[in-house]
């Protein structure tokens, strides 16, 4: 009988030319088919001889059992962040003061060349940013950046990627540990192809292409996530011994890098003053469209390595690299038409039918109008030309009308009179919010208005009921199996899984698979806390933030329902006016009676901890709550009425009885009282809303938007328009080390489970 092993390192080595001609270079020479036999007869191979396995094996990309969790990884060199330069606010001018920065750093430590300085400008690709560990040469361990000194151990997900090698190229100079550091991504194809598939299973579509991307590398399963076509950049190193076999610029370092056998940017510009590199960042700009996965910007790099470390770092960027950012596309195209949506309170929100156009890497054909009076500004007409915007939203704006391309018969939008008076899902009556500039569908049996609740139960951030996205709640509502989202709670599997997701002409079955983790999660969801389920009701003014407040300082539903504090907040609103009153009429005696209804009122709420005394400039004016009156009477006004009362009843009938967590501590005691954060951008350690409920479990607050009395933005990866908006009014920035940092010192708890990479 031959000897297999023969066999098996000729298929291994066919097999790993097969996947870089196919995934490198979009040019594969075999056939599927074809790929497939070889894999299988390599499979084959090794099972009949274990002792021939190999874990450079092609084989030992996807398998595995499923992970309980992620163990971390300790980065032995740290991974740092960029600071930013922005095409909108620095420009050309921001690159020449970066350089600049740095020649003079340089010229301090007497380290600056006679020759000008070179500089490479990559691709600045919108993914994940990892670290892999090579060993003699093969792949032992990767991670996630996490905060940059700690990370998740996602190894075996990054095995499945087939761009990534497990066994590098051989070299003369191949050091025995080499890390290096680079991008996971999902190129835009696949990720078109990924969201059909999530469609074609019923769930919600992925944001965009490195949400996707996250989202998969976070898989416990590696079975998933070899179902998902990731690629891979690579681009710096970590660790390296011996440190003498990196080449000395990073130049070279990427052509190193290929030669190794890793995939690294073709497109790069080697530049030798401000004016080169600028030129350079424009012609990226004009070229990244054509790449075929998501960019953001460019990284302008300090070339010669050697110079950097005199260049040196802040506590969490290097100081010889910036990450230059492009400011969001925009393209003109028509509007065709304006359509109308449904929301989950019966809001009717206007949208724009677009004719196609491509801008950022994807075809746009809908554009967010806003509002009506966001219409009326703009003067937006039906057959006008529109310019829109992506800036890493699902559905983009429409920034402005192009006046002078108006078509002749182009007539004012008048909203009501477009429907006719009546709302487009149910036809029911329709009336415009005297308080706020939108229209809304009165009728609460809306098929829509009942969809729109299902989803927001549904959602992530709410209770997270994997597989209701928009096809399975619009099915689930169409056959009267939902006809209110607690009904949820009541479906089976032998109802749910022959759902019908398609027509009857082209059915396409829900399935026993997707049911089963439907129904589990539906399960899960009756333990969430009472913060999850107030967030999760659709109750009127109550957001994320509103309902962890309530939750901090209720036991349990009913006790927000019949709430003495939320009476109280709606008590002192209406004493201040009086107050007010009395004092602009002089009437002292009144004024004495209602201060002393204020002092009692403000030291009810004060003993609960939910209001807290200010800077007392005036009588009425020196005391806040957690939620103002509006929300107040919000909430008690949702739970008096008929939709909050069936709530409170079904929730008892079906025994879900959530809790609130409620801290030991009065929030003025605890570490972030008082200060309030805004998140923005990706974090590779949690969620955003993960980020939120730390915040406020230490007793801070969360909002969405930058303002003077923010006293951090938190910024992620791709933090965006509010990364200016806090450098304009000198708000403190903090990169997620330094947020997490911030979190350990508040409450600290110690790393368990840590290796090191």
């Amino acid at each position: 009988m031959p000897d297999p092993s023969a066999r098996i390192q000729k298929l291994r080595k066919e097999l790993e030319e097969h996947n870089r001609r196919y995934y490198e270079q979009a040019a594969p020479t075999v056939s599927d088919a074809d790929y497939d036999a070889l894999f299988r007869e390599l499979l084959e191979l090794e099972e009949a001889h274990p002792s021939l396995r190999s874990p450079d094996s092609p084989t030992q990309r996807v398998g595995g059992r499923p992970l309980d969790g992620f163990t971390q990884v300790r980065h032995t060199v740290p991974m740092l962040s960029l600071d930013n330069l922005f095409a909108k606010k620095d420009g050309a001018e921001g690159i020449r003061k970066f350089i600049v920065s740095v020649e003079n750093e340089l010229r301090r430590r007497d380290a600056l060349p006679a020759e000008p300085l070179s500089w490479l400008v990559e691709p600045k690709v919108d993914g994940v940013a990892i670290s892999l560990r090579y060993e003699k040469g093969i792949f032992t361990t990767g991670a996630t950046r996490g905060d940059g000194e700690t990370g998740d151990e996602i190894t075996a997900n990054l095995r499945t990627i087939r761009s990534l090698p497990l066994r590098l190229n051989a070299s003369p100079n191949l050091p025995d540990v080499l890390e290096v550091r680079g991008e996971v991504y999902l190129p835009n194809a696949a990720f078109e192809r990924l969201n059909a598939d999530q469609a074609a299973a019923g769930e919600d579509p992925f944001v965009n292409p490195r949400n996707a991307t996250a989202g998969s590398l976070k898989q416990l399963d590696p079975q998933v996530v070899s179902k998902r076509p990731l690629s891979l950049f690579v681009y710096g190193t970590g660790l390296v011994e011996p440190e003498s076999a990196v080449p000395a610029t990073q130049s070279g370092l990427i052509a190193w890098l290929r030669e190794l056998g890793f995939p690294t940017h073709t497109h790069t510009w080697l530049c030798h003053s401000a004016d080169e590199i600028a030129a350079a960042v424009e012609a990226l700009d004009n070229e990244r469209h054509l790449f075929g996965f998501e960019t953001d910007g460019a990284v302008i790099k300090l070339n010669p390595r050697a110079l950097r470390e005199s260049v040196g770092f802040t506590s969490r960027a290097p100081k010889w690299a910036r990450a230059y950012k492009y400011a969001p596309e925009q393209a003109r195209t028509v509007l065709r038409a304006i359509t109308i949506q449904v929301g989950r309170t019966g809001s009717l929100t206007p949208v724009a039918e677009l004719e196609p156009v491509f801008v950022s890497g994807s075809t746009i054909s809908r554009a967010t109008l806003h509002n009506e009076d966001e219409i009326r500004r703009k003067d937006i007409r039906v057959g006008d030309t529109v310019v829109i915007e992506k800036a890493g939203e699902v559905i983009p704006a429409v920034v402005a009308v192009v006046p002078e391309a108006r078509p002749p018969h182009a007539i004012p939008f008048d909203f009501a009179a477009h429907l006719d008076g009546k709302c487009p899902a149910c036809g029911g009556p329709i009336r415009r919010d005297p308080q706020f500039a939108v229209w809304i569908c009165e009728n609460l049996g809306c098929p829509a208005q009942k969809t729109r609740r299902l989803e927001y139960l549904a959602k992530r951030g709410a209770l997270d009921l994997e597989g209701i996205g928009g096809i399975v709640a619009d099915k689930l509502v169409e056959t009267g199996l939902v006809d209110e989202p607690l009904d949820v709670f009541t479906l089976d599997h032998d109802r749910v899984a022959p759902l019908n997701l398609g027509t009857e002409a082209e059915p396409r079955v829900f399935g026993s698979k997707n049911a089963t983790k439907m129904l589990e999660a539906v399960a899960r969801a009756r333990s969430l806390p009472l913060a999850r389920w107030l967030h999760a009701l659709a109750i009127p003014e109550v957001g994320e933030t509103t309902a962890f407040d309530l939750a901090r300082f209720h036991p349990t539903l009913d006790a927000v329902a019949h709430s003495a504090i939320l009476q109280d907040v709606l008590a002192l609103h209406a004493a201040r006016e009086a107050f007010k009153s009395a004092r602009s009429q002089k009437d002292e005696d009144a004024k004495a009676r209602i201060q002393l209804d204020l002092d009692a009122i403000e030291a009810r709420l004060a003993h609960t901890g939910f209001g807290r005394e200010t800077k007392k400039k005036t009588a009425d004016s020196g005391f806040v709550t957690e939620v103002g009156p509006v929300i107040a009477k919000a909430v008690l006004e949702y739970f008096q009425g008929a939709a909050g009362r069936r709530v409170l009843e079904r929730m008892s009938a079906l025994q879900i009885d959530p809790r609130g967590e409620t801290p030991a501590e009065k929030p003025a005691l605890q570490p972030l009282a008082g200060k309030t954060f805004v998140i923005t951008g990706t974090l590779a350690s949690m969620g955003r809303s993960a980020a939120g409920e730390r915040i406020r479990a230490l007793g801070g607050n969360v909002t969405g938007s930058v303002t003077k009395k923010t006293d951090y933005l938190v910024a992620g990866e791709n933090g965006g328009s509010k990364l200016e908006d806090a450098a304009a009014i000198g708000t403190p920035v903090l990169d997620e080390a330094a947020f997490l940092a911030l979190l350990q010192t508040s409450d600290p708890q110690p790393a368990q489970g840590t290796l090191a990479l």
